[in-house]
């Protein structure tokens, strides 16, 4: 049985027995969308294993858990099963490395890998791994046969990206308390939710985002946002730093009822941003740019246009130049988009600290 398959009977089996009303308030087509991603994810399988027992331990018939229940909990085991197996093996391409630990943080995987029939000695890597639309890549890595020596690479990149995220959470200073179903109005699908701060589900961060300022945006567009909505794309921009993003329908937990003073602030800040004549926004192609780093005597630019197939891009600039943006890197989300802008702004500040190092390269 397929995932897609599998999650219209756990959508049938959870919207009889929801007592919240979550299931019986969204459209079923979002929810079973919703519900053969969890697939996909071993820590989601575990919690609906564990949401269907909470169910089944108030059946007081035997015959019902029999027949509805069991083979849910079956499947979802054998699914659980598959991706663990898949999780415990990963290679990195055709180069024979197998990853043997991996962290997830500020968007990108730092991984170390093994080879144990390396023939040049080089038993050990790490790298990291960024996924920009449908194309994953691994870069930065660094090889060596000394266990000890490629560990403590690791967990320098790793403390690394904590120090990042810790930096830009100092920066930000704003509470963490969650948003959850009793501080919003429902996600009404017959509703428009375009101009309305909403809050998203706490579960579709990244442990390290999952806090209440990352759950407050200002939503401005998209398929998803209008009333009795054709889609699911929902733009928007954060509530606490502005970035522009997209999320889906159903990722949304509802119109926040009450804001906090903070939010309140940035929302002002925000809405003035975005209300600004076309004549003082700057555009690369038909992208408006929503970001951008200086470094030196370049720009460098994040852009998005929600019409187009890659609705995110960066460029290059120069200062003093009258010709606009060029060199456009394209992709399919803000994060990875956000990720290449940095990346982009680092190899021209490595290459102004090294100006000798990067003449050499050049040649």
């Amino acid at each position: 049985m397929n995932n897609r398959v599998f999650a219209e009977e756990l959508y049938d089996f959870l919207k009889e027995h929801d007592e919240r009303g979550y299931y019986t308030d969204s459209a079923p087509e979002d929810c079973i969308t919703e519900l053969e991603n969890y697939l996909s994810d071993i820590h989601m399988v575990q919690e609906t294993i564990k949401d269907i027992e909470e169910i089944a331990d108030s059946f007081d018939d035997h015959e019902v858990y029999i027949t509805d229940v069991k083979p849910l909990l079956k499947g979802l085991r054998e699914i659980q099963a598959e991706l663990e197996a898949k999780a415990s093996k990963r290679m990195i391409g055709d180069t024979g490395y197998e990853v043997k630990q991996s962290f997830h943080l500020n968007g990108k995987d730092i991984l170390l890998a093994e080879n144990k029939n390396a023939e040049d000695g080089q038993f050990y890597l790490v790298c990291q791994y960024v996924e920009n639309g449908i194309i994953g890549e691994y870069s930065q890595a660094a090889t060596d046969g000394d266990y000890l020596e490629v560990l403590r690479e690791f967990t320098g990149r790793v403390n690394k990206e904590i120090t990042a995220v810790q930096a830009e959470r100092d920066a930000l200073n704003l509470p963490a308390d969650l948003f959850t179903v009793e501080h919003c109005h429902p996600n009404d699908y017959k509703e428009s939710l375009v101009g309305m701060v909403v809050a998203i589900k706490s579960s579709v961060f990244s442990p390290e985002y999952r806090r209440g300022d990352n759950q407050l945006v200002l939503v401005v567009g998209g398929n998803g946002a209008s009333a009795n909505p054709n889609g699911n794309a929902v733009y928007c921009n954060h509530l606490n730093n502005g970035a522009h993003t997209r999320f889906e329908r159903y990722e949304v937990l509802g119109v926040v009822k009450d804001l906090p003073d903070w939010a309140k602030e940035s929302l002002a800040r925000l809405q003035s941003e975005l209300e600004k004549p076309a004549a003082e926004k700057k555009y690369a192609g038909k992208y408006e740019i929503i970001e951008n780093i200086e470094v030196g005597q370049k720009v460098f630019a994040l852009g998005h246009n929600p019409g187009a197939v890659q609705p995110y891009g960066t460029w290059q600039s120069y200062k003093e130049s009258s010709r606009g943006f060029d060199d456009g890197h394209y992709f399919s989300t803000h994060e990875d988009a956000k990720n290449d802008l940095q990346s982009r702004a680092g190899h021209e500040q490595k290459r102004l600290d090294n100006p000798k190092r990067s003449d050499k390269d050049n040649r």
